[in-house]
């Protein structure tokens, strides 16, 4: 089972909007708390599928699948890419009930939890992406950065697909809702394409927010940071 040891506090105070360059020691404490009660309950876990890409039919079929991916953005983000994987990631149940009970006791302190748990996805999501960027690197391949359904013009229903095909429910737990909704809530899907390239000779890695559909309406940009 993985476990986190820890949270990027500066990511933690990003998400919850802190603009300060340093923050009360007491607050300091209580997100140090925080950190290490989130960590606890979190239960990282992730899953990832390999597939060939193919043109076909006004989209790019998965094979060996009958999913065919539909829409500009991940056509573009996935050009020249001869394959493609499936990633499920999530940090299971545990933090969410952290934050519901936190909730009723000291509602301050839940927004701080959920923005840790917000985080922790993020580093779930990165080790994996890492482990599949290892294993291009063996062969001499790149990694595009991480496209999660819902992106652009990809349908966010495209998640059912990808959970269904990395069978998530059995192996992590993880599962949709009829309204679209993952369970657990803090969980990801996404695809990353195979590049024929190196990471670091592809820019699809490096300029992520160039080829970003909602740049224009991003709230991290308008602070000067990015997602």
């Amino acid at each position: 089972m993985q476990t986190l040891t820890t949270l990027d506090r500066s990511e933690v105070l990003r998400y919850l909007g802190w603009k300060g360059s340093e923050i009360p020691a007491a607050l300091e404490e209580t997100l140090r708390r925080c950190i290490r009660e989130l960590c606890e309950s979190a239960r990282p876990a992730w899953v990832y599928r390999r597939f060939s890409l193919a043109r076909a039919g006004g989209g790019l079929l998965l094979s060996p699948s009958s999913l065919l991916l539909t829409g500009n953005d991940i056509a573009a983000h996935l050009s020249g890419c001869g394959e493609v994987f499936l990633l499920c990631a999530t940090i299971g149940l545990g933090p969410e009930r952290l934050i519901r009970s936190r909730m009723v006791t000291n509602p301050e302190e839940s927004v701080i939890l959920d923005a840790c748990a917000t985080q922790a996805i993020e580093q779930t999501a990165d080790l994996a992406e890492d482990e599949i960027a290892a294993l291009c690197r063996a062969e001499g391949h790149g990694l595009t950065w991480r496209f999660s359904p819902g992106y652009g013009d990809l349908p966010l229903a495209a998640q059912g697909d990808v959970i269904r095909l990395c069978d998530a429910p059995r192996r992590i737990g993880l599962t949709l809702t009829d309204s679209l909704l993952m369970t657990p809530g803090k969980s990801v899907t996404a695809l990353l394409g195979v590049t024929p390239l190196p990471a670091a000779d592809d820019g699809r890695r490096q300029d992520k927010c160039s080829r970003c559909p909602n740049q224009g309406r991003c709230a991290f940009r308008r602070r000067g940071t990015t997602c």
